[in-house]
């Protein structure tokens, strides 16, 4: 085991300064030495996270050392496995556009947007992909982990919110990559800002098709009807809405009918249906009772 150590600045400093021999000294002295063949084994079916987890179980270190697992296996990561994109390289560029962005909608012109979308496309095509060409959901799952509520609020109406502030190109290539980023909000993020730009019939049909299109997952067609209601297409949202309830039922999937029912029930409230919301509520009934029934101890509440 090496006797170089990391000395208590690494927090303010970072671990790109020092020496490979100093990170390693400084897990072993803790009570996790590490070599590097085994740092690559784990690297085929983990991520840094899960290593810094994984030896933070067993960690001694303290103080200005207690965090020091998850950034040494970060920084491991980039020189033992630098072929491999780590979840939070993707992270930082993310992060980068989305700082970019929001400085431009905030009237600075000279924001480096185009910068950030060139290395945030760069860093796209280094991500891992599933047996279908989609993102690998775990990877996606560590890389977005990191971003609270409000930055995922952001994310969600940054697209719409760039085309309302005239930035037609940037909300097209940010709705691009959101449904390469979430393939289940394919053609439903470009719709919203197709609605945001004037061609509000054509956007409210893409919602339509993907609502009807039965290969799509349940939740791909769910966020549609999201997309229906936020546009205040009432008729459309309400025409998908309910046989995709009752097929679900049909189908035993209890809570996307639910899920389905809550949407009806929105949107005859927003509409003042008192009619339907009338008929709507034997179909709620139904639905909570079968919720609990096969639930029990788990009621559902409305």
């Amino acid at each position: 085991m090496s006797t170089e150590r990391v000395d208590k600045a690494w927090q303010n400093k970072g671990l790109e300064g020092y020496s490979t021999e100093a990170i390693l000294g400084t897990l072993g002295h803790y009570g996790v030495p590490v070599a590097e063949a085994d740092f690559k084994k784990l690297a085929e079916s983990s991520w840094p996270q899960d290593i810094g987890v994984e030896w933070g179980k067993k960690w001694k270190g303290t103080g200005p050392f207690k965090p020091f697992p998850w950034a040494a296996a970060e920084e491991l990561w980039r020189r033992w496995v630098p072929e491999r994109l780590a979840p939070h390289e993707f992270s930082e560029a993310l992060a980068q556009l989305m700082g970019s962005l929001t400085s431009l909608l905030e009237g600075k012109q000279d924001a480096p947007v185009a910068a950030a979308f060139e290395r945030m496309n760069a860093i796209r095509q280094r991500t891992p992909k599933d047996d279908k060409g989609q993102p690998l959901m775990a990877f996606i799952e560590r890389a977005l982990g990191g971003f609270d509520e409000k930055v995922a609020e952001m994310f969600d109406s940054m697209a719409e919110t760039l085309s309302r502030a005239g930035h037609v190109q940037h909300a097209e290539a940010f709705a691009e990559f959101e449904e390469f980023l979430l393939p289940d909000r394919r053609g439903i993020a470009t719709a919203i800002v197709r609605a945001s730009k004037g061609e509000r019939d054509a956007a409210v049909l893409d919602l339509e098709t993907v609502t009807a299109d039965t290969a799509r997952t349940p939740l791909a067609r769910l966020l549609a009807v999201d997309g229906l209601i936020h546009l205040a297409a009432w008729p459309q949202a309400t025409a998908r809405a309910r046989p995709m309830m009752m097929q679900a039922e049909q189908d035993g999937d209890i809570h996307l009918a639910i899920d389905l029912c809550s949407r009806l029930e929105h949107i005859y409230k927003a509409t003042g249906d008192r009619a339907g919301l009338e008929a709507l509520a034997p179909d709620a009934a139904r639905l909570s009772q079968m919720h609990d029934q096969m639930h029990p101890g788990h009621r559902h509440r409305r």
